[in-house]
This record gives structure tokens, sequence and C-alpha cells, in this order.
């Protein structure tokens, strides 16, 4: 790393010297002297120093107190009064300005090189935490849903532009509290309340509410310090209207699947009490359904005729052609019949055979064929 610059601000020329001398001593860079508080302003965004020592009583109309102010707030360079004024009421107006040391003359070299270098390390650490902040913030930021945080007094420490956004003229600042949220019309009371409920939760705590014809999501999740000790929350808000629409959509669907199990159970069990034989086939003859009095008579399980021809079943010595070629080619028309079938055991029996398509909305979806045994 180069050598940190130092900038001297005072209006006496040979102590002005002497310090730049020292300062030279001690490794730093002197880019230039100010005499008046105009031009340490001035130098201070033309130079770009690390730091600035900064006499309290200057020429001209500005103090070392305002220039350092202006500088602080201009450009953010650390400051170090430097000067012989010591009285209590100049300390506290020093004070006030927040410099990063202050140094009584006469003072020894080491006292000021220990200034110097404690005052660039906070600067350094200050600058640290001001990205990190600035990174939080725009992290928040790059959130497209609603997100603040706040510390144990229930103040706002952060709110992102997603939340901001829903109020114009809004202070996006520090400066609010839970409550002038809620006045906004940027959070609900009912959050506001469950906020202050559950601060101290040691897990995240998740709830839904609508509002204004749309569902919200909320997370209210704690955030511990180094100690484990909860100081502050971050409470996330995300639209799930879409998800709770498809979640009824879901559930009805759900409910009506449940109807149609229940439906099918009982349609299976009036068919399984039928003493008629019962086939189910798609709309070409595959079968898909068989009810108990055929697996009784045929000897077939229905997993072994599931998924094959109707034409299986047929007696190879049977003339009527069973195949799409016969009734699958007019799907809507019920056909009756003899037929002799075959069986697991290969005896012959000879049928009374009844096809009826299932017809939904104008379109063959299954057929169903009745048999009965001829008794000649």
């Amino acid at each position: 790393m180069g050598k940190k610059k130092i900038l001297i601000v005072e209006d006496e020329f040979i102590t002005a010297s002497d310090i730049q001398s020292t300062l030279k001593g001690m490794g730093f860079l002197v880019p230039g002297i100010a005499d008046t508080g105009e031009d340490a302003i001035k130098m201070a965004g033309d130079l770009k120093p690390d730091a600035i020592l900064m006499d309290i009583l200057l020429k001209g109309k500005m103090n070392g107190i305002a220039a350092a102010s202006i500088i602080k707030d201009k450009y953010g360079i650390p400051v170090i009064y430097l000067t012989g004024q010591s009285d209590d009421a100049t300390i506290n107006r020093a004070l006030e300005s927040e410099p990063f040391g202050y140094i009584i003359k006469p003072f020894e070299e080491k006292t000021l090189k220990a200034t110097i270098g404690m005052a660039l390390y906070k600067h350094a650490i200050d600058e640290s935490l001001r990205e990190s902040d600035q990174l939080v913030h725009s992290l928040i930021d790059s959130n497209t849903e609603p997100m603040f945080i706040l510390d144990q007094n229930i103040r706002v420490l952060v709110i992102n532009e997603a939340l901001a956004c829903r109020a114009p003229g809004a202070p996006k600042t520090a400066d609010q509290t839970l409550d002038s949220l809620v006045s906004a019309g940027l959070v609900t009371k009912k959050l506001a309340d469950a906020v202050r409920a559950h601060f101290y939760d040691k897990k995240p705590f998740f709830f839904d509410e609508e509002v204004s014809g749309k569902w919200v999501a909320h997370s209210i999740t704690p955030l511990p310090d180094t100690h484990g000790q909860i100081v502050r929350c971050a409470v996330h808000s995300s639209d799930v209207t879409e998800i709770k629409q498809a979640d009824g959509k879901l559930k009805a669907l759900n409910e009506q699947l449940l109807r149609e199990r229940k439906d099918l159970i009982i349609y299976k069990a009036m068919l399984d009490g039928m003493d008629d034989i019962l086939i189910a086939t798609t709309d070409m003859g595959v079968i898909f359904f068989v009810n108990d009095a055929f697996q009784k008579r045929f000897g077939y399980a229905l997993d072994e005729v599931k998924g094959k021809p109707m034409g299986i079943l047929k007696d190879p010595q049977d003339t009527f052609p069973i195949d799409g070629n016969a009734f699958f080619v007019d799907k809507k028309t019920v056909w009756n019949g003899s037929m002799t079938l075959v069986t697991k055991h290969q005896l012959k029996l000879k049928t009374l055979l009844k096809s009826t398509p299932v017809i939904r909305d104008n379109v063959t979806i299954c057929r169903v064929f009745v048999l009965r045994e001829r008794l000649s």
C-alpha cells in the first residue's frame, strides 16, 4: 500500500511547517497546507487526503469545526483536531462534529502518530461497515417483494423499495416506527400485532392474511446478535394469491376425485354383484375392466387380460370378426349378437353378447360388453 496522505489545515505558517516536517518524518505524505476553512474544503475535494489535521481557529469567516462538518458530510474524510483550544465549550462543540481525534498543542510526536493511526484504522472500519450496510440495502432492495427490518424498540432500520413504493411520498428512512408503517398503509394492523407477539420467537413465524382481495404470506424472522440475543427481526411478505387459487382448485379436484373414487367403488361393487359377465374396453376394444362373474367363469384375473384386445377371448373357429372392422367402426352403435368364447382352461362358451357404447360430450369413451351363456 502507498503512503497515506495527510492534509494540514493551520493558519500559523511556522506551526504548519513544523507539523509537515513531523508528518513526513513519520512516513506520511503532505499534499498541501490550507490556512482557511474555505481552502480546506476545496483542497479536501481536490486532493482526496486520507485524513486531515484541522486547527479550530482559522483565518476568515469559517472556523475549523464548521469546515470539518462540511468535509465530513461532503467527502467522508476523517478529521483530527490539532489545536491549542482546550476549554470545555470548544471541546464540546468540536465533539459534536464527531472528529476522529482531538490533540491539544503542544503535542508529542508519538501522540500524534498514534492518533493518526487510530483515526485511519477507525475510518477503514467505518468504511467497511458502510459498504456492508450498502450491500445489505442493495440486496434487500433487489428483493421484489416487500421487506423491512426492525430493532428491539420496534423502530424501522431498513425498508426496501418494493414496500416503500406502495405509498408514494412516505419516508424511506430509519426514522419510522412500526406504527408509522401501519398509518402509511404499508403494513396491516394484523401484521403489526403479529410482529409484536413474535419478535422474540426462537424460530420464524409464518401466517397468511387476505388483503384487498389478495392473499399475502408473511414471515417474521428473529435476528440474533453474536451472543444469541434477539435484537432485530426481519419481516418479509409475498403475494400468494395464485398459489392459494391453485391450492383451491387442487383441493376441489381432490374432492372431486374422492367423490368419483367413492362412486367407482360403489359401481364396481354393483358390477361385481351381477350374475351376467361384464367386460369394459376402450373405444377400440382393449380390455381395462372385467367383473367377478367374468373372472369366475373364464378363470382369468383382471391383470391377465387388462390391456389386451377383446379378440383374445374369441374361439378361433367362430367366424364373427371381433376386431376394429366389426362393431368398433361405428363407435356410437349398440350391437347385439352371439359368439363363442374360450376360457383360460380352453372351455368353449356360447354366449349372447350386447355391446353398448359409453358416450360423454358426444364422444365414445369406452364400450361395455354384457355376456350371457346360451343353453344351446
